[in-house]
């Protein structure tokens, strides 16, 4: 019986696949289709009007003038108090939230029971926008029915402050708000640090009979420097760019006590519709932030290209 013949089935054709590089830019094509159009336009737009003569109640946008927009707004008192506002509710808000944040990730790491209803109970000022919280807090400031002046006349305490309409306490009122909005997030984000530290130094200080406070200065501090970095440059830039708590809590008043940056280019903006000088305003302002960023990351920055370097 003769055996079949084994049939050759021929040359098989090799399977079509796409290429790493093309295959990286699908991936991220989405994205940067919406930066394009929500980040990049907007940006090259503003820079446009920025040199250009944009008074919507004259016209509309009309002719180049030049760097007219920028000498005016260098030279706007207003401009300025509005800065040093920022920068005070900046450094304060700052200080404040990064003490008690860190204070606050040390007490939930140290704690032994109830650590993860804890968390949750931080993360809960989080979990509403801004703008939503403040409308909630002005309640809180009221003069008359608001809650905090009723627990100082429960207490026998005769001061009624006016929270939000006095001179003095006007940018306090906004900076505790944002401290009790924002402390929660530095104390996660620096919790998170402290989990992630490794064991073995902090077991091989304790067997030399190493103090805390040594601890805290020669290991838990030097590994946490990062993380302090990254939170306290995030925490900085969210703090120079403040409007939702100013646009609820106090609108810029009284008078321009609490008018930050973002709420003084909106109001020339969206209320006065110079959108010239809003334009030159939020440009000059974006070129602080990137400046003072940049500055502040070089160190982070330098730190990671030597450890990549030693790799």
């Amino acid at each position: 019986m003769e055996t079949a013949a084994i049939k050759n089935p021929g040359p098989v054709q090799a399977r079509r696949t796409m290429s790493d590089t093309w295959y990286s830019i699908l991936l991220i094509a989405p994205a940067m289709i919406i930066i394009l159009f929500f980040a990049l336009v907007p940006l090259f737009y503003a820079i446009d009007v920025s040199f250009r003569q944009a008074d919507l109640t004259m016209g509309g946008i009309q002719g180049f003038v030049g760097l007219r927009n920028y000498r005016t707004v260098l030279h706007e008192p207003y401009f300025w108090q509005s800065v040093g506002t920022t920068v005070v509710f900046t450094f304060f808000a700052i200080v404040i939230e990064m003490g008690l944040g860190i204070f606050v990730a040390f007490l939930i790491h140290g704690a032994t029971v109830g650590k993860g209803l804890i968390r949750s109970l931080v993360i809960l000022p989080l979990a509403t926008a801004p703008s939503v919280t403040g409308l909630f807090w002005r309640y809180l400031y009221d003069t008359q029915f608001g809650l905090y002046n009723y627990f100082l006349s429960v207490l026998g305490l005769p001061w009624q402050p006016n929270w939000l309409g006095d001179i003095k306490l006007g940018l306090w009122s906004v900076i505790i708000f944002d401290v009790w909005l924002w402390m929660p997030f530095v104390a996660l984000i620096v919790l998170a640090g402290l989990q992630s530290l490794p064991k073995e130094p902090f077991e091989a200080a304790e067997l030399d009979g190493a103090s805390n406070f040594r601890v805290l200065r020669t290991l838990t501090f030097p590994m946490l420097t990062p993380v302090l970095m990254l939170v306290f440059v995030l925490r900085t830039i969210d703090c120079l760019r403040l409007y939702d708590s100013v646009a609820t809590l106090t609108r810029g008043g009284p008078g321009s006590v609490t008018e930050t940056v973002t709420y003084f280019l909106y109001r020339q903006g969206l209320v006065f519709f110079r959108m010239d000088y809003a334009s030159t305003m939020a440009l000059l302002f974006m070129y602080a932030v990137i400046l003072a960023s940049g500055y502040a990351l070089r160190p982070l920055l330098a730190r990671l290209a030597m450890r990549a370097g030693q790799r």
